[in-house]
Parts: C-alpha cells; sequence; structure tokens
C-alpha cells in the first residue's frame, strides 16, 4: 500500500517507505498476537474471579494493573501537554506532533479503563460512581475527570476520523468540532489538571502506609510535575514513531524544542523532590533506609541521567540522545508510580506479592492492543501534510 502523500520537508521517494511498511505489518502482527492472548486472559479473570487469577490479596490489593494505571495516565499527560501547547499557548511550531500526541493519550485512557475493569472486584458495577456520588472521595474526582477527559480526546481526535467518511453531514459537524476546539481543550487541560494532581490527593490519605520518602503533603503537585514530563516525553517519541511509519522526515527542532521543555520541567521536579525531602527532614533516610536505593533510582535513571546527557551539547544533537532522553523520563515515571503503588507500601513484613500469571497475560495484551490501535490510526488516519502540518 502506498503512502498518501509525502512530506514538504522530505525528498523521500513512496518507495523508501516500502520497508517501514513491512516492519510495521509485522510488529503489528505480532501486537495482534498478544491482544489475542490478552483478551483470553482477560475473559478468564472476569469469570473465574480475582482469588483464582491474580496474587492479591486483603495485604495487597493493589498489584500490576494499578501500577500500570497509574504510570499510564501520567503517559496519557501527552494528550493535555500537546493540545495546551499548540491550542492555549498557540505554538503552532509544534502541531505536527499535536495528531499522534493526543491519539497517544486517547490509547492510553482506553489501556487504563480496561485495566480498571480488571482490577474491580465486581466489574458488572463500574458506574456505580455515576450514580452514589461520593463527592469527598479523591477516587470519585478522579474517576470522573477520566470518564469526561476521555470523551474530551474522543472529541480532539474526531476530525481526523470524521474527515474519512463521505457523508453529507460530515462536513457541518467537523465544523463545530473546529470551531469547538479552544473550548474542548482548555475543558481537557483542567480535567487533566485536576486528577492528573488528584492522583497525588490519593495518597495523602495513607500517611502511615506509604513510605515517607514518597509520601509528602505536596504529592499533587509532584505528579502533576511529573504527568507533563512524562507527557511531553511520550510525545516526542510519538511523533518520531509516526514520521517513521509515514515515512516522513522529521522536523529535527521540533524535536529539540520538546526535548528542551521536558529537561526543564525534570530540573523542577528534581528541585522540588529534594527540598521537599530536605525541608522535612528526611535526607538522612538516604543512607539509613533500604527502600532509599528505589527513590534514588528513580531520580537518577529518570531525572539526573536524561538531564546531564542533555546539558552536553555535542550530544543532545544527536539522534540517539535525543531517543534516549525522553525514553528515560518515562521510565523513571512509571518507577515513580509503582514505587509508590507497590514496593513504598509499609505492609506486613510477611506478605509477599508476586503478579500471577494471568495478571501479566492481561496486562501486556491491554498495552499491545492500545501500541496496535495507536498504530493503525497514525498509518491510515493522520491526513496529509499540508503547509507543515498534519491534519
Amino acid at each position: 500500500m502506498a503512502l498518501r502523500g509525502a512530506s514538504l520537508r522530505s525528498n523521500i521517494p513512496a518507495e523508501a517507505a516500502w520497508p517501514h511498511i513491512r516492519r510495521c505489518d509485522c510488529v503489528l502482527g505480532i501486537l495482534g498476537f498478544l491482544t489475542l492472548a490478552g483478551v483470553i486472559a482477560g475473559v478468564g479473570r472476569l469469570l473465574l474471579g480475582l482469588g483464582a487469577t491474580t496474587a492479591l490479596t486483603n495485604v495487597y490489593s493493589w498489584g500490576i494493573w494499578i501500577g500500570f494505571d497509574f504510570g499510564l495516565i501520567a503517559f496519557a499527560g501527552a494528550g493535555f501537554t500537546m493540545a495546551a501547547l499548540v491550542h492555549i499557548f498557540h505554538r503552532e511550531h509544534y502541531h505536527d506532533a499535536l495528531w499522534p500526541a493526543i491519539l497517544a493519550g486517547l490509547m492510553g485512557y482506553v489501556a487504563v479503563l480496561a485495566l480498571l475493569v480488571l482490577d474491580l472486584g465486581r466489574p458488572d458495577r463500574f458506574y456505580n460512581f455515576m450514580l452514589y456520588w461520593n463527592v469527598h472521595s479523591p477516587l470519585f474526582e478522579i474517576s470522573c475527570c477520566v470518564l469526561l477527559y476521555s470523551t474530551v480526546l474522543v472529541i480532539e481526535t474526531s476530525p481526523n476520523f470524521l474527515g474519512r467518511l463521505k457523508w453529507s453531514w460530515v462536513n457541518p459537524l467537523l465544523g463545530v468540532i473546529r470551531r469547538a476546539m479552544l473550548p474542548v481543550t482548555i475543558i481537557g487541560v483542567t480535567l487533566s489538571t485536576l486528577h492528573q494532581s488528584t492522583l497525588g490527593t490519593l495518597y495523602l490519605n495513607m500517611p502511615h502506609r506509604l513510605h515517607p520518602l514518597w509520601w509528602s503533603p505536596f504529592l499533587p503537585v509532584l505528579f502533576y510535575i511529573s504527568s507533563i514530563m512524562a507527557g511531553l516525553s511520550l510525545a516526542t517519541v510519538a511523533y518520531r514513531s509516526a514520521m517513521r511509519i509515514l515515512g516522513r522526515a522529521e522536523d529535527r527542532s521540533l524535536i529539540h524544542g520538546l526535548c528542551r521543555i521536558v529537561v526543564a520541567f525534570s530540573v523542577m521536579y528534581l528541585t522540588a523532590k529534594v527540598a521537599e525531602l530536605w525541608w522535612a527532614g528526611e535526607l538522612p533516610m538516604l543512607w539509613t533506609e533500604g527502600l532509599a536505593r528505589l527513590w534514588l533510582a528513580e531520580l537518577l535513571i529518570g531525572v539526573a541521567l536524561p538531564v546531564g546527557l542533555w546539558l552536553i551539547p555535542a550530544l543532545r544533537r544527536t539522534s540517539a540522545i535525543q531517543w534516549i532522553v525522553p525514553i528515560l523520563v518515562l521510565a523513571g515515571v512509571l518507577m515513580n508510580r509503582f514505587d509508590a503503588t507497590l514496593a513504598a507500601q509499609v505492609v506486613s513484613a510477611r506478605a509477599r506479592y508476586t503478579p500471577h500469571l494471568l495478571e501479566w497475560i492481561s496486562t501486556i495484551g491491554i498495552l499491545a492492543a492500545a501500541l496496535m490501535a495507536w498504530i493503525i490510526g497514525v498509518r491510515f488516519f493522520s491526513g496529509e501534510q499540508r503547509h507543515g502540518h498534519l491534519h
């Protein structure tokens, strides 16, 4: 299948994209197999119940499903960060990276919702929060914001899908959606700000359960800053991957700009984490607590190392470092979410949690399905590149 148009900044002939397409087909085949395995494992979990298909207990009630949920929500910040950058702050230079980022955000939230269905003890009652409001619960606010923001992401991605339809009512609808894009974006950024920070608020309820190195009254702020780091990092990776899938040339200044913003927020996050630990008088724990190795690993791998690499001019100009920096930041944020959800939870010394095989298979299946849907969306619904923008 030939590509649907070439980049205005690229002289690459359409035939040169064939190797990319063949590799893409191979990847889609592997992801399809993993998705099928995940569906079978997920159906098994729903039919057999939590006890028979997971290693969760009354002590370890949070497992890898919640760990990946918290990580994916941060990664899905690609949607609100890029929408804010382009539509609210009018940085049109980053427009080419907008569609891959928003689509990645939507796929991230769909994966989050699927993982939550598996994690619920009674998935048949997932809608209860909409009927029985508990306005004092952070989970209620998170649930509402995730649901509403997922709707916003559907609206933001809809022009690319609706544009393929030839029905008469599509063009007037597209006109309405495009005129409403700014207020929809503002609503989306607001919703994301609320629930990204409220994920940190959720941990404020457990000061005696979460290890002091991770518990902080500033958790909402820390979670929000790290979601911006992760979101822009995923947007960078998504943009570069999309250009390879489509056989188009990258805008190196766009990549450099996104990485620069990621590094700036990473410095802010590192400063806030260390300052909070100093303010709380907990710096000595870094030398006395065994779990301090995990805390240090988060910041060294996910913050200090990418910042250090970027500060070396000769390195930051290379394509490899422009891949490595955002990937390291994503790894650091994922480590932080897993540590706060599992490793840093103070539980009975006798309690152990080793994820059940079906937990891993179902999780990998959901992640594979999200990635497969993203690749298909980029490949067939990105549209033509006109005036330097993807439409």
